[in-house]
């Protein structure tokens, strides 16, 4: 960890942007956050929004680990945020490469011939691809609630109307997330059949198709919200 010369912790206010804006960062919900750190979500909604002494230890300790960063970025201590091991990676990066270098470990010990091993490769980074645009329509669903959540007529019709907060959440989860889960689906329906014979037989090209499409469909949803 490198601290910064002469630092100094910052203000409440200044921890609680930090709290936001890593929280938006690994794409978790105020709730989500809840949850981890053993809080409702008025309470994160609270830290975002007047701050945190950066000297309560305890309560930036347990945000620090939940946001999956450092204490020391938090307060303003250091300006490394992501939690790094002894080879420099971060927790994220050293979960997917381990489960990666496991995969082609299991691959070269099992699958010959060579041909077959880059056909296993080769639908895996597909597959990634194709999960890549999953997490990121699921990042679309986490700011939109988070909107939700701040928009103050939203709140004053939940409380007279005595309307439940997944009323609103499911909705919003739903629409944004059916197509990429059913492209999901379609693909690992599409493996089932890829060595069939006649007409439900699957080809590479069928994969390619539906990463191809779904990766369209992102960009114009996120180009239909840019200014």
């Amino acid at each position: 960890m490198n601290f910064l010369d002469n630092a100094e912790m910052l203000t409440p206010k200044a921890v609680g942007k930090r709290i936001k804006e890593r929280r938006n960062e690994i794409g978790i919900s105020m709730p989500e956050l809840g949850r981890r750190v053993g809080v409702n979500k008025s309470t994160i909604q609270r830290y975002e929004t007047d701050g945190v002494n950066p000297n309560r230890s305890m309560i930036i300790n347990g945000l620090a680990d939940a946001l999956q960063t450092t204490p020391e970025w938090l307060t303003g201590l250091s300006e490394e945020k992501e939690i790094k091991d002894e080879d420099g990676r971060t927790v994220c990066e050293g979960e997917v490469l381990d489960h990666l270098n496991s995969f082609l470990d299991a691959v070269a010990k099992t699958v010959q011939p060579e041909i077959q091993q880059r056909f296993l490769t080769s639908t895996l980074c597909l597959l990634i691809d194709l999960f890549s645009v999953t997490a990121q329509h699921y990042g679309r669903t986490l700011n939109e609630i988070d909107r939700l959540a701040g928009d103050e007529a939203l709140k004053k019709s939940i409380q007279q109307y005595t309307i439940h907060v997944d009323d609103i959440i499911v909705p919003v989860y739903r629409r944004e997330m059916e197509a990429p889960i059913e492209d999901m689906k379609r693909f690992l329906d599409g493996l089932l059949h890829i060595f069939d014979k006649g007409r439900t037989r699957v080809d590479t090209a069928y994969l390619y198709n539906i990463l191809h499409d779904a990766q369209v469909r992102l960009n114009a949803a996120n180009d239909s919200v840019a200014p």
